[in-house]
């Protein structure tokens, strides 16, 4: 896994290209052939240091018009999503130049460790469940309040 940061891009400072996490995390990367074979499998996107996003990489390319740097063919990554929004497993302080880091078996382990139990999606809503399974995060395509609880149920809307 690599985790790229995007920071800088979110804000713009590069170009004029659409803003999405996905967008940001797709191009334009300079990483060696013999990094993307060891650990280009999937990209873990990180912004002031919290994850915004984890993609599968199913392929990517070198762009010509872009001195040969990388761009990235990515899905969302399904099983990894209860991840976004948590601190980033690696730390870039101001000044940092490289925005790419390799993430290890002992850095995938720990964020495999922190992935949620059981995750479903539908309709821009997407459920969670804690590892233990006494907790859960729910994300809607909005901002979300709770309108009613009662006995062990919570009801959700977007407002």
């Amino acid at each position: 896994m690599l985790a790229l940061n995007i920071t800088a891009s979110l804000r713009g400072e590069f170009d004029d290209r659409p803003r999405d996490v996905q967008s940001c995390a797709e191009r334009w990367w300079a990483i060696a052939d013999g990094t993307l074979a060891g650990y280009g499998d999937q990209v873990l996107a990180v912004a002031n240091n919290v994850i915004v996003g984890v993609f599968d990489v199913r392929g990517w390319q070198r762009d010509p018009d872009a001195n040969n740097k990388i761009v990235f063919d990515l899905a969302s990554a399904a099983e990894w999503q209860g991840l976004v929004g948590q601190d980033s497993p690696v730390i870039w302080h101001p000044g940092r130049a490289n925005p790419v880091r390799k993430l290890g078996t002992l850095i995938t382990g720990e964020l495999r460790r922190r992935r949620p139990h059981h995750s479903d999606a539908a309709h821009g809503w997407s459920l969670h469940v804690d590892p233990d399974g006494r907790g859960a995060t729910v994300r809607g395509p909005g901002r979300i309040v709770v309108t009613a609880v009662d006995n062990g149920n919570a009801r959700i809307a977007v407002t």
